[in-house]
């Protein structure tokens, strides 16, 4: 009778292996509840560490709107280490001298933080990512000019009428979910934002047990954790962080309506349809619905619409959020339609795709799907950005069935998901009009 498997031991004491998928392993520190994700990708000479905040525009209040992108900026300026030694932010710094690929951004469901460098520089990189979490100095001499920083971002921004459409479809669509705003906020709320509002919002959701810290490339286990572990370790968590609630959209009853007016030349349509969260079959299958209709020069849509002159551009979109999102078709008018008749058109040729139509092009969309997914995955800082996803929806396992996903969506699928988004009770439809 063959013996068991013994399951390795935990390369650090003080961490617990939560689970692993193929070649990820999920640790946790035990002292703060910080969770690990580590790949290990050998002989590069570069590792990439990139933490995840479990914050985003979801966890907003109302009137804050835009506060967790706000707090993503703060976590560039000096900690409390780097006003003691009377320096640039430590992150700065490292910017200036070692030269690594670095950034941030914050979406719906979560705020990440990357550096991608030379392997000898992690005991660095992962110390300024311990310092940032909870020695941040948000005061008014930082802050100010920061928020006006945000300020010129957001009016940028809102010149462009993409943008400003996007806003108010996004605003339409959802009655009762935080998902309906603008990871940027609305200029009202970022010009009433204060140090009080940033420290709240810092204070409940930087800690350690909010947090999932990747580490992939070229370091071993042991190396890595012993370093987080002195770095993390004195951390303290977050008693009163509670799981976020489960917030239900309301039942859409009919189509919804909304439009922009400024002036200008630019003429938009676009068409929104509610579709299942991220990373679900149904997620997939809208992403591929989307691109049968207008995901190269070949689709039904840009055949029917840009290589006759009655639109310009179409464009889609859909967001990896963790509830139920909005995917967009947007089409850039010519001359030839006006809104009214271009809606008619754009719901009538998609109403007759086929399920027929769909197999011309099914397995040329399926390996298009799967070549960006492995393009995606070709080196540890690509990885990581997209494991983010994985991680903000809380199923950072299925990252590895992205491709048994994908495979298991038939013509069928795509068709039942394409008259399922667009009935009219499913669709907000905004205008972009100029005059």
């Amino acid at each position: 009778m063959p013996k068991p498997t013994k399951k390795p031991a935990t390369p650090s004491k003080h961490f617990t292996e939560i689970s692993r998928s193929e070649d990820i392993v999920e640790y946790q520190l035990k002292e703060n509840g910080l969770r690990v994700l580590y790949k290990f990708i050998p002989d590069t000479g570069v590792v990439t560490t990139n933490i995840t905040y479990m914050v985003g525009a979801r966890d907003e209040a109302p009137g804050e709107t835009g506060i967790a992108h706000m707090l993503e900026h703060m976590l560039f300026k000096p900690t409390e280490f780097d006003k003691a030694k009377r320096q640039d932010a430590a992150c700065t710094l490292f910017e200036r001298e070692v030269g690594p690929l670095m950034n941030a951004n914050t979406w719906r469901d979560r705020t990440t933080y990357y550096f991608a460098y030379n392997v000898e520089h992690f005991g660095r990189a992962v110390k300024i990512e311990a310092e940032r979490m909870r020695e941040v100095v948000l005061n008014d001499k930082e802050f100010l000019p920061e928020r006006t920083n945000v300020l010129s971002e957001f009016d940028m921004y809102n010149g462009d009428p993409h943008f400003a459409l996007s806003v108010a479809l996004t605003c339409t669509a959802f009655y009762s979910h935080p998902y309906g705003h603008e990871t940027i906020g609305f200029r009202e709320d970022i010009e009433a934002y204060t140090t009080e509002k940033l420290q709240r919002m810092y204070d409940h959701y930087y800690r350690p047990n909010n947090a999932t810290l990747m580490v992939i490339g070229d370091i071993d286990i042991k190396t890595a954790l012993d370093t987080i572990y002195n770095e993390f370790g004195h951390l303290a968590s977050e008693p009163d962080l509670t799981s976020r609630p489960v917030i239900i959209e309301p039942k859409q009853e009919g189509l919804r309506r909304v439009e922009v007016k400024r002036p200008g030349t630019i003429n938009l349509l676009a068409i929104a349809a509610k579709h299942p969260g991220f990373p679900s079959k149904g997620w997939f299958t809208t992403m591929l619905a989307l691109k049968v209709l207008a995901g190269n020069g070949d689709s039904i849509l840009n055949q029917a619409f840009v290589d006759t002159g009655l639109v310009s551009d179409i464009s889609i979109s859909i967001d990896p959020s963790r509830d139920m999102g909005i995917a967009t078709l947007s089409l850039t008018l010519s001359t030839k339609l006006d809104h009214t008749k271009l809606e008619t058109r754009v719901l009538a040729a998609i109403a007759k795709v086929s399920e027929v139509d769909i197999k011309k092009q099914y397995k040329a969309l399926i390996a298009r799907t799967l070549s960006d997914e492995l393009f995606n995955r070709d080196s540890s800082a690509s990885i990581a950005a997209e494991l983010t996803e994985y991680v903000a929806a809380q199923d950072w396992s299925a990252y590895h069935r992205t491709e048994s996903i994908l495979t298991s969506i038939t013509a069928r699928d795509i068709k039942n998901e394409l008259d399922r988004l667009f009935r009219p009770e499913n669709l907000t439809i905004g205008t972009y009009k100029s005059f």
